[in-house]
This record gives C-alpha cells, structure tokens and sequence, in this order.
C-alpha cells in the first residue's frame, strides 16, 4: 500500500482493546461486538481494526493508510513470520435488524505485508454493492488461531425459541467449514448449564463435558453482556482453551410459545379454506359453545379449564384445543403422579360417560326430529323481514351450539378404527345417482340436502358438487354403532344450520346491495355481525361498506401448534402431531396432490376435505397433513379398503408428484422409494411430545 495517500478524518487503525474500539461507524459492528466483548473478560483473540476512515466508503480497491497500520500489522504478525485473518467488519453487518451473514470476504492465513495489502483490499472490494450503499466497512485483523475444534453457538434452540436450551453445531478444526456449509458438523442440544440433551452426529474427540460446560458459560456470558442470547463462532484451542471469533443478535429470533396446543385437526374438514368476517361470528363461536358444554357435561375438564378458549382462528383458519379434544394427551410433568385429580376426574368422566352413552342414540332421535322440525318451519329467507332475519340468525346459532355439543360428545363415545356409515358416504351415493338421472347441482342438493356433506359451508355458496363416480352404491348401515349414526346425523344437521345461516346472511347481503350499502351481496361476508346489524337498521348511505378484494389465501396451518405472546404462531415439536394409521393396509404408488389425477395414486394432501370423498374409491393410499381417525374422509378409506396416514408433517412439500412412495396404514408410516427401489424412510407414528400419547378427536 502507498504510505501517501489522503485519509478521511480519524484513526486510520485500532487495537481491539482501546476504548475507541468499540464505535461501530468506526470499526464496524463485527469488530466493535468483540470489543466489548473483550472489555467484559470474555475470550477474545487480541487484534486490531484498519478502520472505516483508512478504507473509506465500499468498493476502494484497496484502503488508505498510514504508518500506525504497517506498525500494527508487524506487531501482530511477528514482522510477517505470523499468519493473519483479514475479515470483513461493516457498520452493516452483524447489527439487530440484519447479520449480513456470508455477504463480504473473509481472507485466512495471510503472511507477509504484501499479502496483508491485497488481502485488505480485497475485503474492502467485497462491499460493493452490498448492503446499504453508504455503508462503510473496516477490516478486523487478527492472528491465525490453531483449532481442534470449532463451531457455531446460538444462545436458544431456535427450532422453539426457548432459551433454556443452547444449540451448537461444530467440527474438527476451523469453524469456516460450517460456517460456509460445507460440512453439516454435529449438532449439540445442551441446557443452560451445558448438560446434554441430544446429539445428532459425531461429537468430535475434544469435546467432553468439561468443555461443553464452557461452551454453556460462554453463552450465558454473552447474553448478559449484549443483553439478549447471541449467535456466536467459536474454537477451542489444542491446549484447550475456547476462544470467541464472533458474536451477533440473532437476527431470526424465533417466538417463544408456551400452553396449549392448537391444530386444525378434526375441524379441517368441516373449515377447509379460511372464513370471512361475517362466517367466523355466525359459525366458531356456537363451535367452542358446543365443545365447552360437551367438556363440563363428560366431566373430562376442570371447572377453571373451561373459561379459556377452546377454538381459535388464524387469518380465518380455524384451529382447535388439540388436548382439549384427545387428539394429543397434555405433557406429563414430574408431578402428576402425586396429584389426585387426573385420576378423579377420568373417573368422574368415565362414569358420567358411561351413563350418558347407553342413552345416547335416543337423546339424539329426539334432537334431530327438533331440529328438523325447526328447519322444515322456517320459510324461505326472502319473505323475512330484516328483524326476522336477524333473529333466525340468532336462534340458528343457539341450536347450532347444541348440536355441536352432541357431535363432540358423540366423539367421546366412538371407537376410533370403527367401521360405519358417513354422511359423506350417503352423500356420494345420492349425487352419483342423481347425476345419472340428469339433475343440475342446484336441483341436486334441493333434492338430497345430505348433499351439502360434500361441500364446505360459505356465505355465497353452496359451491359446485365435487365429481363422482358412476354406480355409487348406497350404503346399506349394517353393524353401524348407533353412536356413529347418531354423530353423523348430528353432523349432517350442523352443515344444514351453517346453509340456513348462510342463506340468511346473503339475503340481508342483497338488500344491503340494493340500499347502496353495499357494492355486491357477497361482500356482506366481509362486516362482523355486529356491523350487518348496523347496517340493516340504520340503512345509511353514509355507512356504506367499499368493496373488499378478497383476502389472499394463507399458508395453512400447522398440524399442532402454540401461539406466541404476540400473536405468532410457533410450531409444536416434529412429533407433537402424532402420524397415524387411520385406515389399515400397504400400498405403493406415486405421489399426486391433484384429485382430479389420482386415480391408482398416492393423494397427498393438507386436510381431509369431505369434498375428495369422490376420488377415495379410486385411490392407491391417501396421506394427509392433518385430520382425525374420526373424520369422514378416514372412515370412508377404512369402508374401501385404502391405507391412509395422517398427521405427517409438511406432507405436501415433503412430497412432490411423482415421487413413488409406500404407504402402510396399520403402521402408520409413509416411506418414499429411492430409485433403484429402496425404502428411503420417511415417517412413523410417535409420541405427540415427550412422554405424551396419541389418542382420539373428539369433533
């Protein structure tokens, strides 16, 4: 480097132990990180800073300088004898809000003064046109450290959140390896004292527990200094002492989630698409209505659960209590073997259950004549009044609620694996048929209202009536449960009061339209319910609603999850979800997500949609994201002897078309074939958590 060129104004170098060492416009935040970290005791490699006024602003081919930098450079170099690390420190790196991780140049074992020249320059080149274009970048110098080990630390478990456990990945020699991602390395999970909890890999000799200890300390001690955990580059030495190479926010802080987990589970086929405003209120709330009166009615909860919320949505994507309802069975803590109270209240429940159960069918005959009766009374939504419509809406709401309460009961009741007959099933048959008689979709469901089974309810709809095969035949209901058949004509009569609500809506809708309240009537689906009542009394223009582009749809929800304090939705662990064999039986196939090509395939889908009942008869296998043994899609794969799986995680990106898989539905695992014909692996039935069990749906 010429030794006469202009400088801007300031130290053209700094040693990481000077107080001036620590302003990141001066010497980058990389740089400016290790030196308050060095300021705190913790173990950092000694070295020097060529600062942003020496370089000055990105894409110089080489920095300024002046004689402190060739004095500096012969002190940590040993006059040239002693290899050196020139890496990147930019104000724009390692901040907050971005790592910049990977982004500029890093150049190791540089000897000599004209290697440690070009080697500046370089790093300094390396900031063109990266980041913020008036970012400028200092040069962190340091010598070459000898390792036996190194790696990468984050201060939580990223996959959780949770800080009370410390994630590393390390390998032999330099952390640069893992760091560029040319090995994998091994992957620690240590508590905060550095105990071990899981390892994936080989833990490399220099590793024991003397040094994952230290390992642990050096997160804790980050944190406290940089107040938050920190994503840090480490190395032990051959003398066994660990050293820090870098430390930075984690940028991709994962939410922390605690309580209850959630799932769209049994209520994916019922709300398989996201709901409206105006469908959320006439149609969740009776939903956790009716799921609450069944809990307090079994017995299963106690009296201080039932006050939290049992249904939630998401964006319109409706999630249940998965613990609430069976699907999964509640951690169980160190505790619970000394408290009584589980053990009562299953108790209390069994016995109230098992009263309930042998008068069930009858209670539901009774319940269903109601209802029918009610639905056969009410006349068609437009010879209403306004006050009329909003009180059908209201009563609809409170017999859905009922409803509701006797279907989850009924899911108490139930053996899973049971054969028996589905809405779903009898639904096809009549559609099929009808199909072959030449009616329309609208005289159809006219006709047979148990059509609607395979179509989601929606405020506009119904929509149009899946495909169906030719020569249906109608299911004949011998060796039915009673309990099976009278959740099903629970659940039939559930999707009939969602229609008549619907119907009632789109009518208050059109005459909102006609008011010029509203652009369309389908936009009624958009207000609250409190809002349509404000609009069909006051009949303001002045109140009138624009139109609402339609929300885009949302990525769906995962198969279990917990929610975050703001909101966030953070992912239960792999296996809190459990896989399950919902339907016994082997088959081999190729992968389709599309239904309308899945004959002799493998369907590989997120929900159980009564709406693919169609394509079942013809299906290889079925493999879904969520569901429940309990589902109609499930019980119908059992009626026609297709294997199904569900609850395996991220099945429809895990698997792509065309890929050959087998599917065994008593095992419960779907493996994907390699070419030359190997079994791959793929997924099993576990635990929903550490020591949980995987159990039945009540919905």
């Amino acid at each position: 480097m010429p030794k006469d060129d202009a400088i801007a104004p300031g130290p053209l170098v700094v040693r990481l132990d000077e107080p001036t060492a620590s302003d990141t416009a001066l010497v980058g935040a990389k740089a400016a990180n290790l030196a308050v970290a060095a300021r705190a005791g913790l173990p950092v490699i000694p070295g020097f800073v060529v600062t942003t006024a020496a370089t000055g602003r990105p894409g110089g081919a080489e920095p300024a300088h002046g004689d402190a930098i060739h004095e500096r450079w012969q002190e940590l170099s040993d006059d040239g004898s002693r290899p050196l690390a020139v890496r990147s420190s930019s104000v724009a790196e390692d901040s907050a809000s971005s790592s910049m991780a990977g982004q500029y140049l890093s150049v190791l074992h540089v000897t000599g003064w004209d290697a440690f020249a070009e080697a500046v320059g370089k790093v300094v080149a390396s900031a063109a046109g990266v980041g913020p274009v008036d970012a400028p970048i200092a040069v962190l110098v340091q010598p070459m450290a000898q390792a036996r080990v190194g790696g990468v630390m984050f201060g939580l478990d990223p996959l959780t959140g949770s800080r009370s456990r410390i994630l590393v990945s390390m390998t032999d020699g330099l952390p640069e390896a893992i760091v560029s991602g040319q090995v994998t390395g091994t992957s620690l999970l240590l508590t905060r004292r550095g105990r071990l909890k899981s390892v994936d890999g080989t833990v490399p000799a220099a590793v024991h527990a003397r040094q994952r200890g230290q390992l642990a300390r050096l997160a804790r001690r980050t944190a406290r200094v940089f107040g938050a955990p920190q994503d840090m580059e480490w190395l032990i030495e051959p003398d066994g002492t660990l050293r820090l190479l870098q430390s930075r926010p984690i940028t991709a802080a994962v939410p922390v989630a605690h309580g209850r987990v959630f799932g769209p589970g049994p209520v994916a086929e019922t709300f398989p698409e996201p709901l409206a405003h105006l469908e959320l209120d006439l149609w969740v709330p009776p939903l956790e209505d009716g799921l609450r009166e069944a809990l307090q009615l079994s017995g299963a909860t106690g009296r201080g659960h039932l006050r939290r919320r049992f249904v939630i949505d998401v964006e319109g994507r409706v999630a249940v209590d998965l613990e609430a309802l069976g699907v999964i069975r509640p951690r169980r803590r160190w505790w619970m073997p000394l408290d009584p109270r589980p053990g009562m209240r299953r108790l209390r429940a069994a016995w109230r259950l098992g009263r309930l159960r042998g008068a069930f069918p009858a209670i539901v005959g009774d319940l269903v004549e109601e209802v029918d009766a009610d639905l056969r009374a009410v006349p068609a939504p437009a010879t209403l009044t306004d006050h009329q419509l909003h009180l059908l809406l209201t009563n609809a709401r409170t017999t859905l609620r009922g409803v509701h309460a006797h279907e989850v009961l009924a899911g108490f009741f139930l053996d899973a694996r049971a054969t028996a007959t589905t809405g779903a099933a009898v639904a096809l048959a009549a559609v099929s048929r009808a199909r072959e008689d030449g009616m329309t979709d609208a005289e159809i469901v006219a006709r047979h209202p148990e059509s609607l089974a395979l179509i989601p309810p929606a405020i506009g709809g119904p929509g149009a009536l899946p495909p169906t095969p030719a020569y249906v035949r109608l299911p004949t209901g011998e060796g039915d449960d009673p309990v099976a058949v009278a959740r099903e004509a629970v659940r039939l009569r559930a999707r009939w009061l969602h229609e008549l609500t619907a119907q009632a809506a789109m009518e208050l809708g059109r005459r909102l339209a006609r008011h010029g309240q509203l652009h369309h009537p389908a936009d009624v689906r958009h207000l609250t319910l409190d809002r349509l009542r404000e609009l069909t009394i006051s009949h303001d223009l002045a109140a009138s609603v624009p139109v609402q582009a339609a929300a885009a749809r949302g990525a769906a929800l995962p198969a279990a999850f917990r929610l975050s304090a703001d909101g966030r939705i953070v992912a239960a662990g792999r296996n809190a979800g459990a896989t399950q064999g919902v339907s016994p039986g082997r088959a081999r196939g190729t992968v389709t997500h599309d239904p309308s090509d899945a004959a002799g395939r493998i369907l590989v889908v997120d929900t159980l949609d009564p709406a693919l009942a169609s394509a079942l008869p013809e299906l290889a296998g079925l493999v879904s994201t969520t569901g429940s043994p309990l589902s109609h899609l499930a019980i119908l794969a059992r009626e026609y002897g297709v294997p199904a799986v569900i609850g395996v995680a991220d099945a429809t990106t895990t698997f792509a078309d065309g890929d050959e898989v087998i599917v065994d539905g008593s095992a419960g695992e779907v493996e994907r074939v390699e070419a030359g014909g190997t079994e791959a692996g793929g997924t099993e039935a576990g635990n929903t958590e550490a020591g949980a069990e995987p159990a039945e749906s009540g919905v």
